[in-house]
């Protein structure tokens, strides 16, 4: 079995068909995941920011938390589509928009799937997870393309604008605060929030450290820089985590807008040269 060091951590997606009573996070893991506290609270996702954040899911029925950040583009962590059971390309199959309970503001399948191929490399699967690599983490973002634009009806989210030192800038100003929202085990079916919850660092390689609280299925979930007006941007996403018995030596690990906005940048132009004639409507 493989040995896992602080620098690997752990991702942060979970199957549905594994969950079950006598796999859930205990109460004593889940405090020491948190930091000690769960400061989560769950919302009806009826509105931006809230409702472009949704569920995907993959042809193995793993999920993970994914943001509409176009019509018919969400965004999410690369390392949901490889299966830890079989070391395979798992593709997405369908996104739920603002799911909330048995209800959703759509359902939508997916035709397109971006991962950068340097990722699965550096991914290892342990106790039913997967083991991201430092040296990969980099590239733990993916890029879904959905079959209907309900990005158009519903909204999306615009990405934080600049470089690296941009964010360090805005993250400073903010004094380091963020918003985290996503689909976690232990209510997979409803929006979870922890709002103004620590950023740490933002590290060379693009990835951000925070001390949000983020469980099996936050997966892909956006980190928000939210303004005074309500007004929010992702200025990460949610990658990995330490085991709990590791928690008072690691935090949490996102990846910050900068570190993918090219390869992002590339696909969206590639959507729209794809079909000519069809223009993005602005959020």
């Amino acid at each position: 079995m493989l040995t896992r060091s602080l620098a690997a951590l752990t991702a942060t997606l979970f199957s549905l068909a594994a969950i079950a009573p006598a796999h859930a996070i205990g109460k004593a893991e889940k405090r020491q995941l948190f930091f000690g506290h769960d400061d989560r609270h769950t919302l009806v996702p009826d509105a931006l920011p809230w409702r472009a954040i949704g569920q995907i899911e993959t042809a193995s029925h793993s999920i993970c938390t994914a943001t509409l950040i176009a019509d018919d583009v969400v965004l999410t962590a690369g390392h949901c589509f490889k299966d830890p059971d079989t070391g395979r390309f798992d593709p997405a199959v369908s996104f739920a928009a603002a799911l909330n309970g048995k209800q959703a503001a759509a359902r939508v399948a997916t035709s397109r799937v971006f991962v950068d191929r340097r990722l699965f490399a550096g991914l290892t699967a342990e106790g039913g997870g997967l083991i991201v690599d430092p040296k990969v983490a980099r590239y733990d973002y993916a890029f879904v393309r959905l079959a209907q634009p309900i990005g158009r009806t519903l909204g999306y989210l615009p990405l934080v604008d600049g470089d690296r030192a941009t964010l360090q800038t805005r993250l400073a100003d903010a004094r380091w605060r963020v918003t985290q929202a996503g689909y976690p085990i232990d209510d997979p079916s409803h929006l979870t929030v922890h709002e103004q919850c620590r950023a740490i660092r933002l590290l060379p390689d693009g990835r951000l450290s925070h001390r949000c609280d983020t469980l099996p299925g936050d997966s892909g979930s956006p980190l928000l820089l939210i303004d005074g007006a309500g007004k929010a941007a992702i200025v990460a996403l949610q990658s990995s985590a330490p085991d709990a018995r590791d928690r008072r030596r690691a935090d949490n690990m996102a990846l910050s807008v900068p570190a993918f906005r090219s390869a992002l940048e590339r696909f969206l132009a590639e959507g729209r040269a794809a079909r000519p004639g069809v223009a993005s409507a602005a959020q």
